[in-house]
């Protein structure tokens, strides 16, 4: 569908509502968040009890480009709360995305 002259040049601002969705698969290693790590990363960031709430916390940043897991992470990659990606045994990759537009 081409846009009309009136689209390309002003007119109405048009609104749209966009759903991004996306997969995201976590590793993490269950070893490094013990009881120490756990408390601490409580005390500094968020009320997580569970590997699974840590899964999704990583999911979400990465979904959103904060940080990038995928792929070569050297030894320097760094993550606020987490320290040392590699050190930590923290993975995320993007495994599916679908984005459309909502018709109203």
């Amino acid at each position: 569908m081409t846009p009309s002259k009136i689209e390309r040049e002003g007119g109405v601002p048009q609104t749209f509502t966009v759903e991004v969705t996306q997969t995201i698969e976590v590793e993490l290693d269950p070893a490094k968040f013990d009881d120490t790590f756990m408390e601490e990363f409580r005390a500094s960031f968020f009320p997580f009890y569970t590997l699974e709430q840590h899964a999704e916390h990583i999911a979400q940043l990465q979904a959103r480009g904060i940080i990038d897991l995928d792929g070569f992470l050297s030894d320097l990659e760094f993550v606020e709360g987490y320290g040392p990606v590699r050190k930590m045994g923290l993975k995320a990759r993007v495994t599916d995305s679908d984005t459309e537009v909502v018709l109203p």
